[in-house]
């Protein structure tokens, strides 16, 4: 009971902090995203014509739910959706928890430092902006499922809850939470069931039911949201012609630095690096960005090295899901977002969630690699290389643990400022009909008239700001 309090103490807090960043840095303002969803569900949000859609998979089922209680209960607030957003993360890191009083290789400090690393406020943006709740749960049901899959994995399937959520889980997520996040997550899910039923058929001559119960589910959960996809129409507005093969010919480092920013933002925020770009000199510069990404990718591959050399994915796959799932989501978002040709669009706050899961990766494995290592090792000249060989981890831990403590610090300080910006938002809304285009524009974050639209249907049906 005291060990388990010990894992799940600091869950509880990283979730009040949370609770303390928005009320901190928010305000219960509709802007941004939330416009484009007024304007198309609002005010009739229980209508079945706006669900049974042929591209509902993408519009997220949950989400329908979430709005129907919001607007019904508390008049459409957008605290409500950061509420759910906070408690969302606070989920992955009971999943955390769980794989870490499971596998008692992981000291307790180094759990600690993921969970830091975790609650870090470099997903401010995806946090103040309470549409992105969903993508939190999205993430967190994705490490879920790797914990259980990893104990699965471990114990033979000898859990009758391990061998349902492994079925269950996908077509749960894909269909109904993760929308277009469940790409990485199928192809992750794809490659694990396979391995791990071609090993147990190598070594057991038979197929594993449970796998291929699992990797069945995965791919028909997939077909159905691609096909589901297929019927969407989508709009991006700011986009280029042209195919990605054609730019990648005519500008081919731009999608190199566009990967080791995004790289780079997973360790220090997009925020803190501005700031530092406004400073000048080298550590100013797109160099030293590029330097950074480029430290971030050689820890991936230094850890997915590890995680061969010690063997680490016989005895546990967790951390090697979560690595490869984190560096997927960097190539998917680079092909998805490569359109606006902006080399700065991966480092976006609302990115962070996708990439720290890799990150996590990361650290987990120098863990397990310091622990196997140790094993190994005898005598004092075995215990000077056991001393070296965890420079290039410790360093690279301490690089992570400094960006994300530095990010978090910052972005504690300029929570009243994002406050102060969002009361102008809100001010700015209520005076919709005379306020400008420029300002709308500017503070609310979507066009003139589609933000007059959106806060006229507010106002008629007395929500959001308008609440009486």
């Amino acid at each position: 009971m005291k060990r388990r309090a010990a894992y799940l103490i600091p869950v509880f807090t990283g979730i009040l902090l949370y609770f303390f960043y928005i009320r901190a840095a928010s305000s219960n303002v509709a802007y941004s995203d939330y416009i484009r969803l007024i304007n198309s569900y609002l005010p009739d949000v229980a209508n079945p014509a706006k669900f049974f859609v042929p591209d509902i998979l993408t519009r997220v089922p949950v989400t329908y739910l979430g709005r129907i209680v919001n607007v019904k209960l508390f008049q459409y607030n957008t605290f409500f959706d950061m509420g759910l957003g906070v408690l969302s993360m606070g989920a992955g890191a009971a999943a955390l928890a769980l794989y870490g009083l499971r596998k008692r290789e992981i000291p307790y400090a180094w759990y600690l430092l993921c969970l830091f690393v975790y609650f870090s406020l470099n997903k401010w943006e995806m946090t103040t902006n309470g549409t992105g709740w969903v993508c939190f749960l999205s993430i967190s049901g994705f490490m879920l499922h790797y914990a259980v899959l990893d104990h699965a994995a471990a114990t033979g399937c000898a859990s009758g809850w391990d061998r349902a959520l492994c079925a269950a889980l996908p077509p749960v997520l894909t269909l109904f939470i993760a929308g277009p996040y469940c790409g990485s997550y199928s192809v992750i899910l794809i490659l694990a069931y396979g391995t791990l039923l071609a090993a147990d058929y190598k070594r057991e001559g038979r197929w594993n039911r449970i796998w291929l119960s699992g990797l069945a589910a995965t791919l028909a959960a997939l077909l159905l949201y691609l096909w589901s996809s297929s019927q969407a129409v989508y709009v991006h507005r700011g986009a280029v012609g042209g195919s990605i093969v054609e730019t990648f010919v005519s500008r081919p480092w731009f999608f190199v630095s566009f990967l080791l920013k995004a790289l780079a933002s997973a360790v220090v925020g997009v925020a803190q690096l501005e700031a530092l770009g406004q400073k000048g000199g080298f550590i100013g510069s797109e160099a030293f960005v590029w330097l950074l990404g480029a430290a971030v990718a050689g820890m991936y591959l230094y850890a997915l090295c590890l995680n061969i050399r010690h063997s680490l994915y016989k005895k546990t796959v967790f951390p090697l899901l979560l690595i490869l799932n984190g560096g997927l989501n960097h190539l998917l978002i680079l092909s998805a977002r490569w359109i606006f040709l902006n080399d700065s669009y991966g480092m976006s706050s609302r990115y962070e969630l996708q990439y720290q899961m890799g990150i996590l990766g990361i650290l987990l494995t120098f863990a397990l690699a310091a622990r196997a290592k140790r094993r190994t090792e005898s005598g004092v000249k075995a215990s000077a290389r056991f001393l070296r060989s965890l420079a290039a981890p410790a360093l690279c831990s301490l690089a992570i643990l400094a960006g994300n403590a530095w990010t978090t610090a910052q972005e504690i300080k300029t929570a009243p400022f994002r406050k102060a910006y969002l009361a102008v938002s809100r001010e700015l809304a209520l005076k919709y009909r005379t306020a400008s285009d420029e300002d709308l524009e500017m503070y609310l974050h979507s066009s003139a008239d589609a933000i007059r639209s959106a806060m006229r249907i507010l106002e008629e049906n007395e929500l959001n700001i308008f609440k009486k």
